[in-house]
């Protein structure tokens, strides 16, 4: 078996989990795997928003972009770095910086001086699991306590959201099999 099968909501037998997915304001390919397990569905789903809400003291959100499509980029996820490569377009990233980002090119005169940073700290959280003193003393000259937990929890997010695309076969693209465009938007 190359890949679990993508949970259709067709096959829902529980009343409740299917009602909670079918008023779901929007549908992933992503979804269909994390199905196979209702209870975690929700609470994750919910858990995963809090991502990204933008609070005036949280992490930039064009650098969270940045970790989530290296980590993504990292974890071998096509499905994720292609979803968040749009997003960090859009939030002011460039297709140049995607590029060098799937390319491996961390280091490109692309990035400015904090994104390699941010691409430095997440390098060191998905591969040691934890950053050198060097870099979280970088890190925390530039950010606070709360934005740097901010960060990791949106880097260990979309690790799990990468495994768990890996898993099901998700590939860039597939969220339009589901009436999503390739920006995450409905159709």
């Amino acid at each position: 078996m190359k890949h679990i099968p993508l949970l259709e909501k067709d096959d829902i037998k529980d009343p409740e989990f299917k009602a909670f997915w079918e008023n779901y304001r929007f549908d992933l390919a992503l979804f269909h795997v994390w199905a196979h397990v209702p209870k975690a569905f929700k609470a994750y789903t919910a858990f995963n928003r809090t991502i990204w809400e933008e609070d005036d003291d949280g992490f930039p959100l064009l650098l969270k972009e940045i970790a989530v499509v290296q980590a993504s980029v990292i974890a071998n996820s096509s499905y994720e770095s292609g979803n968040h490569g749009a997003s960090m377009v859009r939030r002011g990233g460039t297709q140049e910086q995607l590029d060098a980002l799937i390319a491996g090119d961390t280091d490109s005169d692309l990035f400015s001086e904090a994104e390699k940073l941010v691409i430095k700290f997440t390098n060191e959280m998905v591969v040691d699991a934890r950053p050198t003193e060097e870099t979280l003393t970088a890190m925390s000259e530039t950010y606070s306590n709360k934005q740097i937990s901010e960060l990791t929890w949106g880097i260990c997010a979309y690790m799990t959201n990468s495994r768990f695309a890996n898993l099901g076969g998700c590939e860039i693209g597939d969220d339009e099999d589901y009436g999503m465009m390739s920006l995450g938007r409905k159709t």
